[in-house]
C-alpha cells in the first residue's frame, strides 16, 4: 500500500485546507480539491479522467499537476505547493511529472 507523507503550513483556516500530501510510491503531490472552488465537481472530473485522489477526514485531495492542467488559472499556486512539498521532503521537482 502507498504511504502518504503530509505537510501542513501554518496560517488561518482549517488544517485540511493548509495541507498537502506526497504519495511515496508515485511521487505525486496532492492538494485540497476545494481549492478549485468546487470540491465535488473537481473530484468528479478527476474521477472521469481516471485520476487518483486521496480522501482524508472527509476531504478530497487531487494531484497538483492535474489541477494545474484542468484549472490553468491555478497553475502557479499548484506549482508553488508542489515545490514547497518537494522542498520539505528534499525531492527533485522534476520527478513525478505526468
Amino acid at each position: 500500500m502507498t504511504e502518504l507523507f503530509w505537510v501542513c503550513v501554518s496560517g488561518p483556516g482549517p488544517e485540511w485546507q493548509r495541507s498537502a500530501a506526497l504519495d511515496s510510491e508515485t511521487d505525486t503531490v496532492f492538494m485540497p480539491a476545494a481549492a478549485t472552488g468546487n470540491e465535488q465537481k473537481a473530484s468528479l472530473c478527476a474521477s472521469f479522467d481516471g485520476t487518483s485522489a486521496v480522501i482524508d477526514a472527509g476531504h478530497i485531495y487531487l494531484p497538483t499537476r492535474w489541477i494545474a492542467s484542468e484549472y490553468p488559472d491555478m497553475a502557479d499556486l499548484c506549482l508553488k505547493i508542489e515545490g514547497k512539498v518537494r522542498e520539505h521532503f528534499q525531492l527533485d521537482s522534476k520527478k513525478g511529472e505526468q
